[in-house]
């Protein structure tokens, strides 16, 4: 078999596997999947690029774009989500084959294109939380891995002359930045990479034209979105992600000391498993209760003078009351320094083993194979040196191990006594091969009969989205933590603040929101909550019942097993809070 009918298999063979393992995930949606089908929405809506009902900066455009292309065609938007990582993931075999055949031939091009497609952390289940298995993630990642590799591959094509690859380098590499942050690494360590093997080998002026044109390319597919950002923010940005991911408005000025300021919090949250600071700086409403804090959840169109959220407030955690630690809690566990968390991460991402293969991969490769896959190493490290670390952020890293593996790997296969190398060529790569895809496989056993926690909740949303699509009126909007519920409602969705009862209602009220949805699977003011979900109606009219400073008490509406259904009323007499 020839490598690239070899190479053709690959690839089915990893779309196959990758369409099975989005069927496993059931009813599963991941937040930030959540929030990227609610921007493709938006944009099918005519709506523009909004979430929480305002524009929206701190997630790229290209995924909730193309995703809301592929729903035109009449598949549902989870689906067409699910079907583009599906295809990405399949198809990024290809450009990780090209960089390891530039490593050491066609061989260790199609073991790397093996090795990718058997990669757990290039599947749909990408580790997330550590401590929680694995979290079934899948957002923008595999489409970003595809253009970002894609776009190596094809600079390295570029420089035999042919002027379609060069505006293939641009288009690819700016598709990358409209995709996910890491873009804007990777972008302009690349054309400085080509621009540096154009002066080293004394390049003409046909060769610096045609890097002009890739320039060029970039620049042109990259420039709505930054009119965009300007016309949003009102100034010049190339991103809007990470003053929006840092914390509240009014934090530190400058961007990458307020994502420092970020990582922090981030770090305690991924890490260190203290989540409140995080829910704070994110989900806290300002200090005046009619808007969120953090620009993560759209940019006011009234910007200017917003308030940071207040240090400390009266709401409640998980399950209780946020700031104030549960009776019988644990201590907070040991701050990791920098490195150990790096190193954890890149554990989450590249099994320890696969990493010492690809070391040795790296020293045994060509020269010119190394310098193709700095940009991709830098995406990776640079983001997570300067903000945070968490593993998604380091999963470029999972190709170039793939790709630089395959080097080692064939070196020890052909290493081996000679009668047996030539079973020794393709038994060694398929059983590395299997040793990756050994944890999917587990995974997905344990996934495909729906009976999984993360899956059973997934269900229940569902299930308390379903019942609000029947219930309320179309267009009616639905306030909650999980962008799942008004997904699966299929109305317009508002961010549950991470604040006390009261505020949250007079918040509800303030954003017209038709229904506030509790539950005790996330943080949740409701101390002892009647039922797994609980579903607040504001009250009806001009009532101000919530935020009338005296107690209120939930009328019954409606009760299921799964939720309680009340509706917002001025207590006749002081009673509990809820």
């Amino acid at each position: 078999m020839t490598p690239r009918r070899a190479l053709g298999w690959i690839a089915g063979g990893a779309f196959a596997l990758r369409a099975i393992l989005m069927m496993a995930r059931g009813d599963y949606i991941v937040y930030d999947e959540g929030y990227y089908l609610l921007l493709e929405r938006s944009l099918r809506a005519g709506h523009a690029f909004a979430l929480n009902g305002l524009p929206h900066v701190a997630l790229s455009p290209l995924q909730p774009v193309l995703v809301a292309l592929l729903a035109t065609t009449g598949i549902p938007d989870v689906w067409a989500s699910r079907l583009l990582a599906v295809l990405c993931g399949a198809l990024l075999v290809f450009p990780v084959a090209a960089l390891a055949r530039r490593a050491a031939g066609p061989s260790a091009a199609v073991v790397a294109a093996g090795l990718t497609a058997a990669s757990p952390a290039l599947m749909s289940f990408v580790p997330f939380f550590p401590g929680e298995s694995w979290n079934l993630y899948f957002g923008s990642e595999p489409l970003f891995l595809l253009l970002a590799f894609g776009a190596v591959a094809a600079a390295m094509r570029a420089e035999e002359g042919r002027w379609g690859w060069w505006v293939a380098t641009g288009v690819l590499a700016a598709g990358a930045y409209l995709t996910r942050a890491e873009g804007l690494v990777l972008g302009p360590v690349l054309f400085a990479a080509l621009a540096a093997r154009l002066f080293a080998r004394r390049a003409g002026p046909a060769a610096w034209r045609r890097f002009g044109l890739a320039c060029v390319s970039a620049a042109v597919i990259a420039s709505p979105y930054l009119l965009y950002l300007h016309g949003t923010l009102g100034r010049w940005a190339v991103s809007g992600r990470v003053q929006a991911a840092g914390a509240g408005e009014g934090r530190p000025a400058s961007a990458v000391a307020n994502a420092r300021s970020g990582g922090q919090v981030l770090d305690e949250f991924v890490w260190q498993g203290q989540p409140d600071a995080f829910w704070r700086a994110l989900n806290g409403l300002d200090a005046s209760g009619r808007r969120m804090a953090s620009q993560y959840w759209g940019v006011q169109r009234a910007a200017a003078g917003a308030v940071p959220a207040p240090e400390d407030t009266s709401a409640g955690p998980s399950r209780g009351e946020p700031g104030r630690a549960a009776p019988g809690a644990a201590p907070a566990p040991e701050r990791r320094g920098p490195l150990a968390v790096w190193m954890a991460g890149l554990a989450a991402v590249v099994p320890w083993w696969l990493g010492l293969l690809a070391i040795a991969g790296v020293v045994l490769a060509t020269r010119e194979s190394r310098v193709w896959a700095f940009p991709l190493a830098a995406c990776a490290l640079l983001p997570s040196a300067l903000t945070y670390v968490e593993p998604r952020s380091l999963l470029p890293l999972a190709p170039l191990a793939a790709a630089f593996a395959s080097v080692a790997v064939l070196r020890i296969a052909g290493g081996v006594p000679l009668r047996w190398r030539a079973r020794s060529a393709w038994l060694l790569p398929a059983l590395t091969a299997l040793a990756l895809l050994a944890p999917a496989l587990r995974e997905l056993a344990q996934a495909w009969p729906q009976r999984t926690p993360l899956q059973q909740v997934a269900t229940a949303r569902r299930a308390v989205g379903e019942y609000l699509g029947q219930h309320l009126p179309a267009g009616a909007s639905v306030m909650s933590w999980h962008p799942a519920v008004a997904i699966w409602a299929h109305r317009p969705w508002r961010v549950l603040p991470f604040d006390s009862f009261e505020r949250i209602t007079t918040y509800a009220e303030i954003e017209h929101a038709a229904a506030v949805v509790f539950s005790k699977f996330t943080p949740s003011p409701i101390r002892q909550p009647p039922r797994a979900f609980t579903i607040v109606l504001p009250p009806p009219g001009d009532s101000a019942a919530a935020g009338g400073g005296g107690r209120v008490q939930l009328v019954p509406v409606d009760e299921t097993p799964l939720l309680f259904v009340g509706r917002l009323r001025q207590a006749a007499r002081p009673g509990a809070a809820p």
